[in-house]
């Protein structure tokens, strides 16, 4: 069985907002809706600075941006990590990976989108010389200094993307770098150190320089450097566990012929807030709370689970990672609960809710073994 098997109709759509555009090695890849209001408004404001010619080098870059994070999804693939979906934003692109890769593997899928546009840069450079090209800039943006402008912004994402903060390529190479001589936590918290003084840094620059843009800059990657600091260790409090470990073990299931009344009675009678649904011995879907008071609103007390159930379900064995469970579980497209099996059984109940709890608990236990040993 895989870590955690789902119904494939039941697989997450993407980032809100978003939408697919297409499919490159089995990679959706998205656009998020910001993306094309600030290609409207490049538009808009190119129309009396060179017509078409700032919406196209939009795009240009864009392409750039897009071929940047497929060499990072290449990279994972090459060690087995795969890709959800690559996002496109007006600030850059997101390559959602699932499953953690090594340090060293780490270094390398890193490292692997700017030398990208590396590449890029170099084969707009040769272009540019063989056919007598100029490099320099100029101040305005028109068809003679299109490469030119474009053979600088690929140079420019690989040296920004390379600066060592989070959530710029180069505070994962940093972190992967020290991550070879010491735990991952300790070394991301060197590197979300690192990272947030550079934000700061740069805020400082910005707020005196009247640059609004580096400050916004300034502020997601103070955001990035924090997030990515939770994120390792809550990774870390989940090392060493199992699904076996945080489920709910004790639990009751619904028929799917059952009505909204008897949900909204098993729901009051105890802190369980997803029900396996089942038909005979067969489970075929979960039903939450929010698709509860669903059904009460919209069909009634008489009304059947299954016309509000969600259909397809996420499972998962007893001993398979609890870190791996915690990415299936936390997927915001899809809030359903992981169901423990074993033999062919429900032996348990992961949900969000839970997970917390565990969180929580394994840290207080931690953190009292420190105390202790102090």
């Amino acid at each position: 069985m895989d870590p955690v098997s789902q119904d494939p109709q039941k697989q997450a759509t993407g980032s809100p907002w978003s939408f697919r555009i297409a499919t490159i090695e089995g990679i959706p890849i998205r656009l998020h809706i910001t993306f094309l209001l600030f290609l409207l408004y490049i538009a808009f404001v190119g129309q009396n600075r060179g017509g078409l010619i700032w919406p196209l080098f939009v795009i240009a870059v864009f392409v750039c941006v897009l071929l940047h994070e497929l060499g990072h999804a290449l990279a994972a693939k090459k060690y087995g990590v795969h890709t959800r979906d690559i996002t496109l934003y007006p600030i850059g692109g997101v390559a959602m990976l699932e499953g953690r890769p090594t340090a060293k593997q780490e270094l390398v899928i890193a490292i692997a989108g700017p030398l990208v546009n590396v590449v890029i840069a170099i084969a707009l450079g040769i272009g540019l010389y063989f056919s007598k090209g100029s490099i320099l800039l100029s101040s305005e943006l028109r068809e003679a200094t299109f490469l030119p402008t474009l053979f600088v912004a690929n140079v420019t994402l690989a040296l920004f993307n390379l600066i060592p903060a989070f959530p710029m390529d180069g505070g994962r190479v940093l972190r992967s770098i020290l991550a070879l001589n010491m735990p991952e936590v300790k070394a991301t918290q060197i590197a979300a150190f690192v990272g947030q003084a550079l934000a700061i840094v740069l805020f400082v620059v910005a707020l005196f320089g009247g640059q609004v843009v580096l400050a916004l800059v300034a502020f997601f990657v103070f955001l990035g450097a924090g997030q990515e600091l939770a994120g390792s260790v809550t990774r870390s409090l989940l090392e060493g566990h199992k699904a076996a470990d945080a489920m709910q073990s004790r639990f009751r299931t619904i028929e799917s012929g059952a009505t909204m009344e008897l949900a909204a009675e098993m729901l009051l009678a105890g802190s369980q807030y997803h029900f396996p649904v089942t038909v005979g011995d067969e489970i075929v879907g979960t039903l939450s709370r929010t698709g509860i008071a669903q059904g009460l609103a919209q069909g009634g007390p008489g009304a059947y689970v299954a016309g509000f159930m969600q259909r397809g379900i996420k499972t998962t064995d007893p001993d398979v990672p609890l870190e791996q469970i915690a990415e299936a579980v936390s997927d915001k497209e899809d809030p359903s609960p992981v169901l423990v099996m074993q033999e062919g059984r429900l032996i348990g109940i992961i949900t969000q809710d839970n997970l917390s709890e565990f969180i929580m608990l394994e840290n207080a236990r931690r953190s009292s073994g420190q105390a202790a040993r102090a």
